[in-house]
C-alpha cells in the first residue's frame, strides 16, 4: 500500500514581525503614505487576507508599526547619572532611532502613550523630570517638549525645508539666488549661503538641537532652585 502523503505547503510562511520589517522598508524608501495592505501582501507574496491573522486593519498595523518604533529607544540604565543627563540620553536614543526612520515620527508620537513601550519611555521621562522639581503639568509638557524636538530635528533632512525633496538643479537655483542679493545688506546670509542651503555637518544639526533642549530645561531647574 503506497502511504499518500499532505501536500507541502510552498506559500511562504508569514508572520507579524515579518509584515512589520517589510513596513519598516517601505516607509524608509517612500514615505509611510507607501504602506498599505495591499502593497505589502504583493511584497511578502501573499494575498492581502493573509495579513487579517495577524492585524484587523491598517490602523492595528500602524499601530504595531508605531510600537516598534517606540521599543527600539533605549532607556536610560544608568541610574546613578544626573537626572539631565539621563535625559540626554533619552532625547539622544529618540533622536538616533527617529533619524533612522524619519518619514515613521510622527506615526511612532500619535502612539506614544498608546502602546507599551511607549508607556515605559513615557513614565522614565516623567519620572526624571519629576525628581528633579518640576510639577506635573511641567514635567507632562517638557516630555512632550522632548518628543516634538525630535520629531523636529528628524523630519527633514537639515538645511532643506520640511516635504521638500530638492534636486541639484534646484539647489543650484537657491545658491544663485544667495548669492545674487545685495551685499551691504545681506553680508551675513551669503556667507552662510551654501550651508543654510544644504547643511553638510549633519553630526553638529543634530546634537547642536539636543544641546539646545537639554541646556533649555537645565535653565528651568535652575531657575525652580534659585526661586527666581
Amino acid at each position: 500500500m503506497i502511504l499518500k502523503t499532505a501536500p507541502v505547503d510552498a506559500r511562504p510562511q508569514l508572520s507579524r514581525s515579518a509584515v512589520i520589517d517589510r513596513a519598516f522598508t517601505i516607509a524608509d524608501a517612500e514615505g509611510l503614505a507607501a504602506v498599505t495592505i495591499r502593497r505589502l501582501a504583493q511584497e511578502l507574496g501573499v494575498t492581502p487576507m493573509a495579513l487579517y491573522w495577524h492585524f484587523k486593519n491598517k490602523d492595528e498595523l500602524f499601530d504595531a508599526i508605531g510600537d516598534d518604533v517606540i521599543g527600539r529607544i533605549e532607556l536610560s540604565a544608568d541610574t546613578a547619572a544626573r537626572w539631565d543627563e539621563r535625559l540626554r540620553v533619552i532625547v539622544t536614543n529618540l533622536v538616533t532611532v527617529l533619524r533612522a526612520h524619519p518619514s515613521l515620527a510622527n506615526l511612532a508620537a500619535t502612539r506614544i502613550v498608546a502602546s507599551e513601550h511607549g508607556l515605559e519611555l513615557t513614565e522614565q521621562t516623567l519620572s526624571l523630570l519629576r525628581s528633579a522639581g518640576f510639577s506635573v503639568a511641567e514635567a507632562a509638557n517638557l516630555a512632550h517638549q522632548a518628543l516634538h524636538t525630535a520629531i523636529m530635528l528628524c523630519s527633514a533632512e537639515p538645511g532643506l525645508e520640511l516635504g521638500v525633496v530638492d534636486t541639484d538643479a534646484a539647489l543650484a537655483a537657491k545658491r544663485a539666488r544667495l548669492a545674487s542679493l545685495p551685499a551691504d545688506r545681506y553680508p551675513h546670509v551669503i556667507e552662510a549661503s551654501d550651508d543654510l542651503i544644504d547643511c553638510d555637518d549633519e553630526e553638529f544639526y543634530y546634537s547642536a538641537g539636543i544641546d539646545l533642549f537639554i541646556a533649555g530645561v537645565r535653565g528651568m531647574h535652575q531657575l525652580r532652585v534659585s526661586g527666581d
